[in-house]
């Protein structure tokens, strides 16, 4: 009788140090915006993931962590159009 294997679970590997330290965004530092200059498209966005596989949404330029839902209407005074638009690849507006 065939055993079926499972696959270990194996914790994500966590890009930056210790965002889950990272504090929050306040509503004072994120502004809106309406057109296409958000978090999601600026040159510093980033993700990772916690141990739990809870995607967090980060700045390392300002090392904090950004509201799930904040990076698609808000940028901060620092926002950078994307460098790798230039090349055409750009997976997190995917």
């Amino acid at each position: 009788m065939d055993r079926i294997k499972t696959p270990k679970v194996v914790a994500p590997v966590e890009a930056l140090e210790h965002p889950k330290e990272w504090s929050y965004f306040t509503n004072l530092e994120l502004v809106k915006s309406r057109g296409s200059s958000v978090c999601l498209t600026c040159e510093h966005f980033t993700y990772t993931c916690d141990k739990s596989c809870v995607t967090l949404l980060t700045c390392p330029l300002h090392q904090r962590l950004i509201p799930q839902g904040e990076h698609l209407t808000k940028r901060c005074l620092n926002w950078q159009k994307k460098r790798v638009l230039q090349i055409g690849w750009c997976p997190e507006v995917a």
